[in-house]
């Protein structure tokens, strides 16, 4: 006969599994980050599609709201269309994110998102912070606040990483940086484009006004948000309120489409010498368990 305890032990069973299964996809967001940040390919298999598809962990700092949703865009990403992110892979030196980032998102890499998702568009790549707030084409262009016009690095002809720095050194300004065009279009030129953006990082971080880089996606539209990639919320471990904004961030998601996805806590390497750990925590979870 079904009773009172019969049914208390069938939900404390229910409730484990779920646990269990919560802390086993959050193990797994966790496990697959790290192997994305440890894997260092130049480019995906078949040498024309960029790295970022295939390694590397593409993540964007916000700050959560109850007045709109992190995944949404601020209104220069509106404007602009296009929506800032760092890439962060194991042999590019980066101890720390854009504006003392200490949560937001990240998203899968595009051949490994999950099935039915949106596919978000790759426009540029920086090697270093590239004031995208105050470019033309998306984020990719042209600087307002400069003299002069800064095109694409291919339509100055410059194709590495090397020829890059020469420009960037007889200006010493940021500002006046060309980005590498990763777009969609450009296929097969794309792929080496992003991995001489990543080889300026490596070779010349120590040269470079800070210490992230700069990957602009184009912006997708907020009516499909609930079918973006996003792979897990993070904090980055031990800034202050960082844990609680993804929480937030992973409540507002639940509430308003119904799915979970991880907190992840991330430490950032101190020195150019360590790696990034990506983790999950069963205690840093803030969505209630069916």
């Amino acid at each position: 006969m079904f009773n009172k305890l019969s049914g208390t032990l069938l939900y404390a069973t229910l409730l484990t599994t779920a646990f269990n299964a919560h802390g086993s996809i959050g193990a797994q967001t966790a496990d697959q980050m790290q192997r994305n940040y440890d894997a260092t390919p130049a480019y995906c298999k078949g040498n024309a599609v960029p790295a970022h598809a295939c390694s590397g962990v593409l993540i964007r700092s916000t700050k959560p709201s109850p007045h709109y949703h992190t995944w949404h865009h601020s209104q220069n990403s509106k404007d602009k269309g296009g929506v800032s992110f760092s890439y962060l892979r194991a042999d590019i030196p980066t101890t720390r994110l854009a504006a003392d980032a200490r949560s937001g998102f990240t998203l899968f890499p595009l051949l490994q998102r999950p099935k039915d998702s949106l596919r978000y568009e790759m426009l540029c790549a920086w090697p270093t912070d590239g004031d995208t707030w105050e470019r033309d084409t998306r984020g990719c262009g042209d600087n307002r606040q400069t003299a002069e016009t800064e095109a694409a690095c291919h339509a100055q002809g410059i194709q590495t990483a090397e020829q890059w720095m020469e420009q960037y050194r007889q200006s010493g300004d940021y500002k006046r940086q060309c980005a590498f065009d990763i777009r969609r279009a450009r296929v097969p030129e794309r792929a080496e484009a992003f991995h001489q953006s990543v080889r300026a990082k490596q070779l010349y971080a120590a040269e470079l006004p800070f210490p992230w880089n700069e990957v602009v996606i184009g912006a997708w539209s907020e009516a499909d948000a609930a079918s973006l990639p996003i792979q897990s919320f993070f904090h980055i471990e031990g800034e202050y309120g960082a844990l609680q904004q993804a929480q937030a961030d992973q409540q507002d998601w639940h509430t308003t489409n119904g799915t979970f996805i991880p907190v992840i806590r991330v430490r950032l390497p101190r020195t150019l010498e360590e790696r990034a750990t990506f983790s999950y925590h069963d205690s840093d979870q803030a969505v209630a368990l069916p």
